[in-house]
C-alpha cells in the first residue's frame, strides 16, 4: 500500500522498526539504509511516502538528509528518530516539516500513534488528489466534445496530462441516462461503487453538459456488467446506449455521438436496457416524408372525418417503417407535424388558444415522452383536441345568432359600463372562444369596435342634438370628458367641438 524508508546507522534499531511496521501493516513494503546517503539514493528511485530517519549518520546526517529531501517534486511524510533528547534538534526538525520527533530507543505505542496520523493524512491527500483528478478529467473531456475545431494534437496533450494513456488498445463510450430526474455525483458513485474493484475495466466516468453519466472503457462487457448490477436497484430505472469500438483518441467524439444516436433508440425499444451501436448502424436512411398525408390530415381539422384522421395518422405513424429507419426519420416526421399542423393552428388562434393547448409544448420533442408508444397517444390525443375546438369554433361561426346577439347588445348598452366579460355572460360563451370568435367576425378586437360605437353616437348627437360636449361624453359613456375628447380625436382626428363646428 505504502512504501517506509528506515534510515539508521545501527542494524539493531532499524531492523527492530520493520519488524513492528511489518506486524502492524503487513501491507506496507519496507526499505532499510544505513547512512544519509544512501538513504537519499533509495528516496529518489523508489519514492516512499512516509521516511523514517535517525538524526546521527554518517556522511550524511537527519537533518542534511531532510534537506535534501526538501529539493524533491514528490516529499514524504518524515519522522525524526534521536538518542538525544536535544530541543535543538526538534526546532531544526520543526523547520524542515517533519511529522514527528521519537526518542530512542522507539516505543512501539508512539510509533504507531505516529504511523496511523500520517497514514490518515496520506489518505485524505490522495482522496482530495484522486476528486481533483476526476473534476479535471470531467472539464477536460466536456471541452474535447463540446468544441467541434479541436485538433488531434491537442487532443492526445490532454489525454495525457488526463493521465489517460491506454487509448491507443482500443477504448468504447457508454452514456448512462436515467430514467427521471438524479443527482450527477449521485449517479457517479452509483456507477463506481458496481466497477470491478480490482481496475480490469480500465474505465472513466464523468458528466456530460446533460447531466448523463458518460463510461470511456476498454472493454464494451462492462456495459452489461453495468446492467447488472445496477439493475439490482428496481426503483432505479435507466438506459445505457454504447459505441462501437475505437482506436484514435481523435475519434473520441465520434463515439460519443455514436453512444448519444444508440441512447436514442430506447425510444422505440423502452425495455432494452443496454443499445449498442453496432446494432441499430445499419438501420435504413428515409429521407421522403409523407408531406401529402400530413397536409391531409391538417385539412380534415374540424370535419366530420375524424376516422379519417386517425386512419392517416397511422398511416404516417406507420411503426414498421419506424422501427426498421434511422431515428432521424422519426425526429423529422415530428418537425413536419408541427410546423404544418400545430404552428399553422395556433397561429391561427393566437398566444391566447396556445396556452389552452400547452401539450404542444412538450409534443414538440419526441424524447420528452418515454417511448414511441406514449408519444403516439399524446399525439393522437393533442389532434383530437384541435379536432374538436375546430368543430365548436366551425359551428359557432355558422351560427350568427351569438354574433348578432353580441352586436345588439354592444349597440344597445354602449353608454352602460360594458366590457368582454360581461358581453360574453350575456350570450352564455367561454370567454376565451367570444374573444376569438368576436375578433374573426368584426375584424376588430372588443375594445376598438366598442369605442367605435360610442364615437358613432356621439357623431349623431353632435350634429342633431344641443347637448354640451361633457353631456354627450356621459351620454355614450364616457364618465371622463377628457377620455372621450382623446378617443373622439383618435378616431376622427378633430376634436368634438371642431366635429360640431363643420357639421
Amino acid at each position: 500500500m505504502y512504501k517506509v524508508l528506515i534510515a539508521d546507522d545501527e542494524k539493531n534499531i532499524r531492523l527492530g522498526i520493520q519488524a513492528m511496521i511489518r506486524r502492524e501493516y503487513p501491507a506496507f513494503e519496507t526499505y532499510l539504509a544505513s547512512d544519509g546517503m544512501e538513504a537519499l539514493e533509495i528516496i529518489n528511485k523508489i519514492e516512499p511516502e512516509i521516511v523514517i530517519t535517525d538524526i546521527k549518520m554518517p556522511q550524511m546526517d537527519g537533518i542534511q538528509l531532510i534537506k535534501e529531501i526538501q529539493n524533491n517534486d514528490k516529499k514524504p511524510a518524515l519522522v525524526i528518530l534521536s538518542g538525544y533528547d536535544d530541543f535543538s534538534y526538534a526546532k531544526e526538525a520543526i523547520r524542515n516539516r517533519v511529522k514527528d520527533y521519537l526518542l530512542k530507543p522507539v516505543n512501539r505505542d508512539e510509533l504507531f500513534k505516529t504511523m496511523n496520523t500520517i497514514i490518515e493524512e496520506l489518505e485524505t491527500s490522495n482522496k482530495m488528489t484522486y476528486q481533483h483528478l476526476d473534476e479535471y478529467r470531467a472539464s477536460q473531456l466536456n471541452y474535447i466534445l463540446l468544441n467541434p475545431n479541436i485538433q488531434k494534437q491537442e487532443i492526445v496533450t490532454l489525454f495525457q496530462r488526463m493521465q489517460i494513456d491506454w487509448y491507443s488498445e482500443g477504448y468504447y463510450v457508454g452514456i448512462i441516462a436515467p430514467s427521471g430526474e438524479m443527482d450527477g455525483e449521485d449517479l457517479i458513485e452509483k456507477i463506481n461503487l458496481v466497477l470491478p474493484s480490482d481496475g480490469s475495466a480500465n474505465s472513466i466516468a464523468f458528466l456530460d453538459k446533460e447531466n448523463r453519466a458518460v463510461l470511456i472503457s476498454l472493454n464494451s462487457d462492462i456495459y452489461s456488467h453495468l446492467k447488472e448490477q445496477l439493475g439490482r436497484d428496481r426503483h432505479f430505472v435507466f438506459t445505457i446506449g454504447v459505441s462501437q469500438e475505437a482506436l484514435d483518441i481523435q475519434d473520441f467524439r465520434t463515439t460519443y455521438e455514436q453512444a448519444d444516436d444508440a441512447l436514442k433508440y430506447h425510444f422505440l425499444y423502452p425495455r432494452t436496457q443496454v443499445i449498442f451501436y453496432e446494432k441499430v448502424k445499419e438501420k435504413q436512411t428515409v429521407t421522403d416524408l409523407p408531406v401529402d398525408v400530413i397536409n391531409k390530415i391538417g385539412n380534415m381539422l374540424g370535419t366530420d372525418r375524424e376516422k379519417e384522421i386517425k386512419s392517416n395518422l397511422l398511416q404516417v405513424m406507420d411503426f414498421d417503417l419506424i422501427s426498421s429507419s434511422k431515428i432521424s426519420y422519426l425526429e423529422d416526421l415530428n418537425r413536419e407535424i408541427n410546423e404544418v399542423i400545430f404552428k399553422g393552428f395556433f397561429a391561427r388562434l393566437g398566444e391566447e388558444s396556445l396556452e389552452t393547448f400547452n401539450l404542444l409544448n412538450k409534443i414538440g420533442n419526441i424524447y420528452n415522452f418515454d417511448s414511441f408508444q406514449d408519444y403516439f397517444h399524446a399525439l393522437e390525443d393533442l389532434l383530437m383536441r384541435i379536432h374538436e375546438y375546430n368543430k365548436q369554433m366551425k359551428s359557432l361561426y355558422s351560427e350568427q345568432k351569438y354574433m348578432d346577439r353580441a352586436i345588439a347588445y354592444i349597440r344597445e348598452n354602449y353608454h352602460k359600463d360594458l366590457n368582454l366579460a360581461v358581453v360574453s355572460n350575456y350570450i352564455s360563451l367561454n370567454y376565451s372562444y367570444f374573444s376569438h370568435m368576436f375578433k374573426e367576425f368584426t375584424g376588430q378586437n372588443f375594445v376598438d369596435y366598442l369605442k367605435m360605437v360610442r364615437i358613432e353616437g356621439a357623431r349623431r348627437l353632435l350634429k342633431e342634438t344641443d347637448y354640451k360636449v361633457f353631456e354627450i361624453s356621459e351620454m355614450v359613456g364616457y364618465k371622463n370628458p377628457k377620455q372621450f375628447a382623446r378617443v373622439f380625436r383618435e378616431i376622427e382626428g378633430i376634436s368634438p367641438k371642431e366635429y360640431r363646428e363643420m357639421n
